[in-house]
């Protein structure tokens, strides 16, 4: 007899902060399923698009993903960054198929989608990001998106410039995989020829900044400040070893949790990881993950058990 699943959860087989939701949810007594998108040949998988539900099976159980489905758990970028250089064709079709697979999940549109494929594929999106925040009221570095080496970049100031890639950045050279962070340049170092290849996002450099994570989830947040040695880290914090951060609790200005919940709201979000630099009294906006990392902030914070609450509790059904 086939297990009727609750919670539905899409991600990864290295998804460890996702290990910790599914602790609380066995705990808690909800019944979920989880699918690794790297597992999907070892399953036995059918999706009927019209009832809508899908049948599992592995090893002796069963589950059924339909009725009883509460919530989905997407966890998981839309866009496809991984470089295929090299790739068999059947990791290919893998790799693929396997993401329509799970994108076709969105035919469970009576679930409470935390967060919904569609809004995460908009809101991952840094230009539109970068528009709502400013919207919204967050200061906002003056940027520009360009492969224009002569553009017009005097307002982004004197000396050095934020460059960073406009989407997530993940490259592979023969065996190794390559990632790309934001890094701090002088202005003239930047504009020559070599950028016609590609489009980067310039922005302003921030000085003296002390780097804000702030985690929403619903109208709740979180929020942590990220330094080192007792004082903030110049250019991007995720080049330091996390062993080496100083990661503290930190107590946003009510005016900017407003917006921070506001943003997520306005992008179709039910949870996100929001990055913000604090530098001159203001907070500046950086950027926000529809599926960001929260398992090295967890703690005491007890995030994970807030997803899981999120997740079991949702509407069921009628």
């Amino acid at each position: 007899m086939a297990l009727d699943v609750e919670v539905l959860i899409l991600t990864a087989e290295l998804d460890f902060a996702t290990d910790r939701i599914c602790r609380v949810l066995g705990e808690r007594g909800v019944a979920y399923f989880r699918l690794n998108r790297e597992h999907i040949p070892q399953l036995g998988l059918s999706l009927d698009p019209v009832t809508p539900e899908l049948r599992c099976s592995h090893g002796g159980g069963q589950w059924r993903i339909g009725p009883a489905l509460r919530s989905v758990w997407w966890r998981q970028g839309t866009f496809d960054r991984y470089a295929s250089t090299g790739s068999s064709i059947e990791d290919q079709m893998a790799r693929t198929q396997g993401g329509a697979f799970m994108r076709s999940m969105m035919v469970f549109e009576q679930a409470r989608w935390v967060n919904h494929p569609a809004a995460t594929y908009r809101a991952e999106t840094k230009a539109v990001q970068l528009l709502e925040a400013a919207r919204l009221g967050f200061d906002v570095p003056a940027t520009y998106m360009t492969n224009d080496p002569r553009g017009p970049w005097s307002v982004l100031g004197d000396e050095e410039v934020a460059l960073k890639s406009i989407d997530t950045l993940l490259l592979r050279d023969g065996e190794e995989q390559l990632f790309g962070y934001t890094t701090l340049m002088r202005r003239d170092a930047v504009a020559t020829e070599e950028l016609r290849a590609a489009p980067a996002t310039l922005q302003r450099a921030i000085g003296n900044k002390l780097d804000l994570r702030v985690t929403v989830l619903g109208e709740r947040w979180w929020c942590a400040s990220i330094g080192r040695d007792g004082v903030g880290v110049e250019g991007d914090w995720r080049v330091t070893l996390k062993a080496d951060l100083d990661v503290q609790p930190y107590d946003l200005p009510p005016a900017v949790a407003d917006r921070c919940v506001a943003l997520v709201q306005k992008l179709g979000l039910v949870y996100g990881a929001i990055d913000l630099a604090l530098a001159g009294g203001r907070h500046w906006f950086i950027e926000i993950n529809p599926t960001g990392e929260w398992g090295w902030l967890d703690g005491e914070r007890s995030i994970s058990t807030a997803i899981a609450e999120e997740l079991a509790c949702a509407y069921r059904p009628s």
